[in-house]
């Protein structure tokens, strides 16, 4: 079999696997897609090749960027990954909507829905893992061991905002780089939206305090499925949202510090500030605390 056809074998391969796992049947996967349900079921049985407008409806419907879709099929045509271990990265891979809290009060602050964060994070992780793909191709690093940490940070937070800003229904749309806010309002109910990432247990901060909506993610260094160590040493190469909170600040909520390797002075939410801000997402198992779960958050197991 030529390399075209391994390809075309793996693509095709991959959407009925991510089909079956999103619990779709190909009627509903094809009445998602706008396409008749007798081709996604001659596409599936390898009669007939999808053109690229219907590989794209496909993807869209399932969730997937095309392009991910495409190079996930070279992988497969390589023999680098194998379905099952890609269905296995996905499904790991997809937030899920038992991690989210709060969510009423996280729509009455920013007029998000908890699936609008969900997407968001999942449009991170997708645009991460596509980066990664891509470097593996190169037999290169992968991105969180090729630049700073500082600098991973900063790109999480500018992917996290551009999901957030699609997702979002027509509320917000993304500021100039390294403008405050981040996201402006477009629609009603909209607010001024300023989103700040940290890593594992660092405080979210900014050069400057600035009144207004925040929303803060601290993430960690996994493996690709999400199996965590603490510890500096055992960060793996792969970025995970661990928590998500929300709450409107003041200027009096920061406070000022010279943390060592800072360009000047900083802003950092104080810490009590911080933790009575309301959680809005959270996965226990990527908890980087040496404290229990019940120690940061009573009431959760």
């Amino acid at each position: 079999m030529s390399r075209d056809e391994n390809f075309l074998r793996g693509f095709i391969s991959l959407i009925k696997q991510f089909r079956m796992q999103a619990g779709l049947t190909i009627e509903q996967l094809a009445d998602l897609a706008g396409v008749h349900r007798t081709t996604i079921g001659l596409i599936e049985r390898g009669e007939r090749s999808p053109t690229l407008a219907v590989a794209q409806q496909i993807s869209n419907a399932l969730n997937v960027p095309l392009h991910e879709l495409i190079l996930e099929a070279g992988s497969v045509a390589s023999g680098k990954m194998s379905i099952p271990e890609l269905s296995e990265l996905h499904q790991a891979r997809t937030p899920s909507a038992s991690e989210l809290r709060n969510v009423d009060q996280f729509k009455r602050l920013t007029g998000l829905s908890g699936r609008s964060l969900l997407d968001a994070i999942n449009s991170c992780y997708q645009t991460l893992d596509v980066i990664d793909e891509q470097l593996q191709e190169k037999d290169a690093l992968p991105i969180a061991q090729l630049v700073e940490l500082a600098n991973l940070s900063s790109m999480v937070g500018n992917m996290l905002g551009g999901g957030l800003a699609d997702h979002s229904g027509g509320l917000y749309q993304r500021n100039k780089p390294h403008t405050y806010p981040d996201l402006l309002p477009v629609g009603e109910g909209a607010v001024n939206l300023e989103l700040k990432v940290a890593l594992e247990t660092s405080k979210p901060k900014g050069h400057l305090p600035k009144a207004g909506t925040y929303i803060t993610f601290r993430y960690v260094l996994a493996d690709k499925l999400g199996e965590y160590s603490k510890g500096k040493t055992t960060r793996g190469d792969t970025v995970w949202i661990w928590e998500v909170k929300v709450g409107v600040l003041t200027e009096d909520d920061f406070s000022i510090s010279n943390t060592a390797g800072d360009s000047g002075k900083t802003a950092v939410i104080k810490t009590d500030v911080f933790n009575n801000m309301a959680l809005v997402y959270y996965k226990p198992n990527l908890l980087p605390y040496k404290r229990g779960i019940g120690d940061i958050y009573p009431g959760h197991n």
